[in-house]
């Protein structure tokens, strides 16, 4: 009996895999901040998901530094960029004139409000959010402006796979057990905009979400916020169950099962909160995983460098960084175990 239920496991896990291994090309969007462009996580994506099938994959991303689901959505409709083919030219000079509207706001608008709300109930970050209303927002909705205006004229592409990057809104800055509340704002309120579109221009949804909280600089004897990360899993597996969503890229748990029992394994950079180049490589694989339910262990692919401008990573040490030997299956073999366990929620 036992024997069969697991079988039974298995093919329900399985059965959500069906990642086309016989296109020639697939497109994927990637919609996030600099989680996603920092060491250009779309063409690690690319490179691994080739070694492992021998598709084409092309791979480009909508990001805007410190941004989350809320602004892509709300603020740089991002939904553009997933929308293309079925755009004219007069529909995006009009979503132009919406974002030169939504530039112009001032704090006496209701916008205003629904702007702190996000800051304050989500992200616990009140003064943040106030200081972003009055030094980034309109900077950079004049840079999806100029994105939206370069849409115009030209080639258009219809996406087969949309990533939506979490950014510290998973839970509730006040209560973060509160898994309806978590539903009903932050991430899971966006992300379920965004997946209906991206849904609707037949696009497969991939959730992926981030570990700031949960990647160490330095050795640890064990999980980092292990309550949060079980907290961020049940929501977003209810999420991802209520989306039906292609697969989920849950990060927080592939660190922290990592860190079970100590590591010397460090995921971000001391002298910089982004990923470092180990957590890139690891994230990388967890999308190979995630799309096909295959382990990436014993690939070639082991080389990831980062993109910050400079001849040094922000803590001195080599751009460019090549994963081997048990380090590297360590790695690969983690990025599975932890797709598979949070596939076993789902």
């Amino acid at each position: 009996m036992r024997s069969i239920v697991f079988y039974f496991l298995l093919f329900s896990l399985f059965s959500r895999v069906s990642f086309a291994k016989d296109s020639e090309t697939v497109n994927m969007l990637f919609i996030g901040n600099s989680f996603t462009f920092r060491h250009d996580l779309p063409q690690l994506v690319k490179t691994v998901v080739e070694e492992g099938t021998g598709m084409n994959v092309y791979a480009e991303y909508q990001t805007f530094g410190g941004r989350s689901m809320f602004q892509h959505y709300r603020h740089h409709l991002a939904h553009t960029f997933i929308e293309q083919t079925n755009l004219t030219d007069a529909d995006i000079d009009n979503r132009i004139d919406t974002l030169n509207k939504r530039k112009a706001l001032t704090k006496a608008h209701p916008e205003y409000d629904e702007w702190m709300s996000f800051y304050t109930d989500v992200r616990g970050q009140t003064s943040k959010g106030v200081s972003d209303w009055e030094n980034k927002r309109v900077n950079n909705i004049n840079k999806s402006i100029k994105r939206h205006e370069a849409l115009k004229g030209s080639a258009r592409r219809r996406w087969d796979y949309v990533v939506l990057q979490s950014w510290q809104d998973e839970v509730l800055a006040a209560d973060k057990t509160n898994i309806e509340g978590n539903m009903a704002g932050g991430y899971a309120k966006y992300a379920r905009e965004m997946a209906r579109i991206a849904k609707e221009q037949g696009a497969k949804v991939i959730l992926y979400v981030t570990a700031p909280d949960q990647q160490n600089a330095t050795p640890v004897d064990g999980p980092l916020e292990a309550t949060n990360t079980n907290n961020e899993e049940k929501t977003i597996v209810k999420l991802a169950k209520e989306l039906d969503v292609y697969g989920v890229v849950f990060v927080p748990r592939a660190i922290n099962m990592i860190q079970e029992g100590g590591t010397d394994l460090t995921f971000r950079y001391v002298n910089d909160f982004h990923p470092n180049q180990r957590s890139a490589y690891l994230v990388s694989n967890m999308f190979y995983a995630a799309l096909f339910g295959e382990s990436p262990l014993g690939f070639n692919y082991n080389t990831v460098t980062e993109t910050r401008p400079g001849t040094t990573d922000p803590d001195g040490g080599p751009l460019t960084v090549v994963f081997e030997g048990e380090e590297k299956n360590q790695l690969q073999q983690a990025a599975f175990n932890a797709v598979m366990k949070f596939m076993q929620l789902w």
